[in-house]
């Protein structure tokens, strides 16, 4: 997997919108 992009959401409980936007990180 490549550093930076979100391919793994349970990896630090990170959830992406349906408009593609990150959530969980801030």
């Amino acid at each position: 997997t490549m550093p930076g992009l979100p391919l793994v959401p349970a990896a630090c409980g990170i959830d992406v919108d349906n408009n593609g936007k990150i959530s969980g990180l801030f």
